[in-house]
């Protein structure tokens, strides 16, 4: 059997992004099936309500404390070590605690994109990486 994809290797500590204005962002690898990406949040910092509508998502907390919030249940708080299995299509927000600085890395399938089901104007302003334009 041939292998077809490239070896990636990197210290996620070394991409640890802050701004004070909004979450941050950024790719960390990708391959033809899978991407991982990185999100660095100040304390009360969230990422907006959102689905991927054809895509699961896992999200690993590394530093911090906050939650995955949904509209009809509870939330999951979230602390360093915590990794949680979202599926695809089920709406999700998450959010720094209000004391705590948090960084999440989070994989799910290349290509996948992000739906907001309720937008927001304050929301509005926060990207979602994997966001298509509504038509």
């Amino acid at each position: 059997m041939t292998t077809k994809g490239t070896v990636q290797a990197l210290n996620i500590y070394d991409f640890r992004r802050f701004s004070p204005d909004v979450r941050v962002n950024q790719g960390l690898l990708a391959s033809k099936d899978l991407v991982t990406r990185m999100n660095c949040y100040e304390p009360g910092q969230i990422t907006p309500l959102h689905m991927h509508p054809d895509d699961d998502e896992v999200v690993f907390c590394l530093e911090g404390r906050g939650a995955i919030t949904f509209e009809e249940r509870d939330a999951v708080p979230l602390s360093p070590g915590s990794l949680v299995s979202l599926p695809a299509g089920l709406a999700h927000a998450i959010e720094a605690a209000a004391d705590s600085r948090m960084v999440l890395i989070y994989t799910t399938n290349a290509g996948y994109t992000s739906v907001r089901p309720n937008q927001s104007a304050s929301d509005l302003a926060i990207s979602l990486h994997g966001e298509r334009a509504r038509s």
